[in-house]
């Protein structure tokens, strides 16, 4: 995707061109579902997992009773998928793998596609399936004495315990660009239209259930990327100031997930239903140092692209612009939310930053590798270059061992975190 580009067009452009079938990522495909079958199958033996619980929950949904299933209205899409299999006969716990497994192999596919458009499709098929892969198996970078079990206390990017936020995951791969490809049709309108600049009605009705289908999945992405593109668009807003349409046409696009969003927070606070659980909100420095040092620990690798490789014009990529908006809002959240009752010390506020910290890896690695490409293929190499490809290289290469550990000590432990 060059820079500022539609991701959503890019990536329809990439498919036309792909003249044989994608082997690399087909084989990859392949073994993140038997891994990831494997390790679901495997964690579903352990009753005090989020797998097990959030499948007990999926086991008790009752289709001719929807009080079983709007009383579970904050997160329902994984049990409904898990019930229907159930309900096909297949086994609980081979049906929680399955659905974790299908989820975990789709958003491979949606990062691959995603850094293919970043990449402009300049990146051999075997590295880019290999950057795919390092993506959604990465984690943060272990420090001993700081993090040694890896995701307790910090948390990371991808998670191998919580089946309801790999779902959202998925979402998230289709959210963003699908919103940063309306505000790009509106760009391309703009010149000809003017102030009556709009999109196809059918494309907001997309966005709309995109964003509501997240929400079903967890509310985490969208408690960073409500805010996020209400900025985003408050801002073209102010530089767009007589094309009220189009930008009324994203309010409602929002609205409904807004609404939703509002109803799941009850919930949760449990307003609506009887939860011995609540929020409190308030600053502290050392709530402002976790968040902070959580996203530098997740997201080490990306941050130092960002500051190593900044060419001039990189933040009129749309989506980038976004994404960061939606790390910066996610880690303010970590600050100042914080859960009390029954749920304190779960972290669920801390969600948000995990899942913009991979949508920042994919977007970041796919200029790296486009940038490395670029850099290899010239015949003088300035030393400060040669540098700062050595550190990227060097910071993938402890987020990829510390990924392995993780998965290691999950194994050899019998520990869900």
């Amino acid at each position: 995707m060059l820079i500022g580009t539609d991701p959503v067009l890019a990536f329809r452009k990439l498919r036309r061109e792909a003249k044989r079938v994608n082997g690399p990522l087909l084989l990859a495909a392949f073994l993140v579902f038997g891994f990831s079958l494997f390790m679901y199958h495997w964690e579903f033996q352990f009753t005090a997992t989020d797998l097990s619980v959030h499948a007990r929950i999926a086991s008790e949904f009752d289709f001719t009773d929807l009080h079983s299933i709007t009383s579970r209205i904050a997160y329902p899409l994984w049990h409904l998928l898990v019930a229907g299999l159930l309900r096909l006969g297949m086994p609980l716990w081979w049906a929680s793998a399955v659905v974790c497994a299908c989820a975990k192999t789709a958003g491979l596919w949606l990062v691959y596609q995603l850094m293919n458009g970043v990449a402009a499709g300049r990146v051999n098929r075997w590295v880019l399936t290999l950057g795919a892969l390092l993506v959604m198996f990465v984690t943060g970078v272990r420090v001993p004495g700081v993090n040694d079990r890896v995701y307790a206390g910090i948390g990371s990017p991808t998670v191998w315990h919580n089946p309801t936020q790999l779902m959202v995951n998925v979402s998230l791969f289709l959210c963003v660009p699908y919103v940063v490809h309306c505000f790009c049709e509106f760009e391309r309108r703009l010149p000809e239209h003017k102030e009556k600049t709009m999109v196809p009605w059918y494309q907001v009705g997309i966005l709309a259930v995109l964003l509501m289908a997240s929400l079903a999945c967890k509310p985490t992405v969208m408690q960073a990327l409500i805010p996020a593109a209400g900025v985003f668009f408050l801002w073209q807003w102010v530089r767009h100031p007589n094309n009220s349409r189009f930008f009324g046409q994203m309010i409602l696009a929002f609205l409904p997930a807004v609404a939703y969003f509002v109803l799941q927070y009850l919930y949760y606070t449990g307003v609506v239903v009887s939860f011995s659980s609540g929020v409190e909100t308030g600053l502290t420095a050392q709530s402002a140092w976790l968040a902070v040092r959580n996203m530098l620990l997740m997201a080490a690798f990306p941050l130092f692209c960002l500051l190593a490789f900044f060419r001039k014009g990189l933040f009129r990529d749309r989506m980038l612009s976004l994404t960061l908006l939606m790390v910066l809002f996610s880690v303010a959240e970590a600050m100042f939310f914080r859960e009390t009752g029954m749920r304190e010390g779960h972290g669920n506020f801390n969600w948000a930053s995990m899942s913009s910290a991979l949508m920042l890896w994919v977007l970041t690695l796919g200029y790296f590798l486009r940038f490395l490409g670029e850099f290899w293929r010239t015949k003088q190499k300035p030393w400060h270059l040669v540098l700062r490809f050595g550190l990227g290289a060097g910071l993938l290469g402890w987020h990829a061992a510390s990924g392995v550990y993780y998965v290691v000590f999950l194994l050899q432990s019998h520990n869900a975190f």
